[in-house]
Formats: structure tokens, C-alpha cells, sequence
């Protein structure tokens, strides 16, 4: 009697999940993550697709993931297909230029600033009811500064001549000095 296989009732999301993903390509690992399934496996199911070849990585590109999981969705029996995907043998390595490679998803909101934060060049508020409200929105402040510290800094950092009317102590400059260091070191 064949195995089961435990990943089989999750084909929905887990090809939904897949459809709305930005990412171009994945990884062993990411597969792993996906399917819920140990290393050995994630192998094996990368071994049904086209693979590309980064450096010593094997990835797979978002599409033929994508495939593999709508044509087991689609079969009256995914098992059965998947056996079939596997007597059909491997699927060659892909050996053309690399246009892109988004290997990071990202929440499609996680840059948008939350309706409680106000943002002007040289003045953030952040209105709250709750500690966990603030922190989830210093959360998503610091996600947006992740992705993007220098389009942030250019588009929110006052001018010098902004700066007129605006007492600023000598401390808040060295915490801003503080903070623009501490973020670039994680770049």
C-alpha cells in the first residue's frame, strides 16, 4: 500500500499561497516550509520540476511550482498524478539568463503605513489606544524603513532649511545618528 501524503488536503492554499506569492523562485527550504514536509522530501519534490541553477543552489521558479500544483488540484486522484509526475522522470535544468530573482515574500501591506501614523518630512505621529496598537505600528514603520531606508530618508528627511522653527536637542540628533546607523549595519 502506498504512503500518505500528509500535504495533499492543503493543494488549496497552499497553490493559493503560491499564485499570490511575489517571490520569482524557490529553494529546498522554501519547499519545505510550503509542504510541511522534512528535507529528504522537499528534494524529491523539487526533482519534478525544471530547476534553476544559481551559483550551488537549485531553485525553482515560481510558475513551474505553480503548475505542479494546479495539475495535482486538477487530477481526480493527486496521488495517482503525482506518482505518474514521478515516472515521467526529471525535468531538465532551465539554462537561461536570470532576468529576476525575488526571493523574500513580503506582506503586500507590510510597507503601507497603518491609518494611525501620520508621516511629513521631519514629523511622525503615531496615534494609539493600546501598547500593542503602537507596537504594531512601529512594527510596520520599521518593515517600511527595512525595504527602503534611502527612499524613506529622501522623501521624509526635512531639508536643511525645513528645519526653521524646529528646536532640535542635541540628543535627538545623536538617537537619529543612532538610529540611521543601526539600520544601515542591517542592510
Amino acid at each position: 500500500m502506498a504512503r500518505r501524503i500528509s500535504w495533499l488536503p492543503r493543494l488549496p492554499s497552499m497553490l493559493r499561497s503560491v499564485n499570490e506569492s511575489v517571490r520569482s523562485h524557490y529553494g529546498c527550504s522554501d519547499l519545505e516550509r510550503i509542504f510541511e514536509v522534512q528535507p529528504r522530501s522537499a528534494q524529491m519534490l523539487m526533482g519534478l520540476m525544471p530547476t534553476v541553477k544559481i551559483g550551488k543552489m537549485l531553485l525553482v521558479e515560481r510558475e513551474a511550482l505553480a503548475g505542479l500544483l494546479a495539475r495535482l488540484y486538477g487530477a481526480q486522484d493527486p496521488a495517482q498524478e503525482l506518482e505518474t509526475i514521478r515516472r515521467e522522470g526529471k525535468p531538465a535544468i532551465v539554462r537561461r539568463k536570470l532576468r529576476e530573482l525575488i526571493q523574500q515574500d513580503l506582506d503586500a501591506d507590510a510597507t503601507v503605513l497603518p491609518p494611525n501614523v501620520d508621516l511629513e518630512p521631519g514629523v511622525l505621529t503615531v496615534r494609539f489606544q493600546t501598547v500593542e496598537e503602537l507596537a504594531a505600528s512601529l512594527w510596520r514603520l520599521s518593515m517600511l524603513l527595512d525595504a527602503d531606508l534611502e527612499g524613506f530618508a529622501k522623501r521624509y528627511e526635512p531639508a536643511s532649511g525645513d528645519l526653521d522653527g524646529l528646536e532640535v536637542s542635541e540628543a535627538e540628533r545623536s538617537d537619529a545618528a543612532w538610529i540611521r546607523e543601526f539600520l544601515a549595519g542591517r542592510a
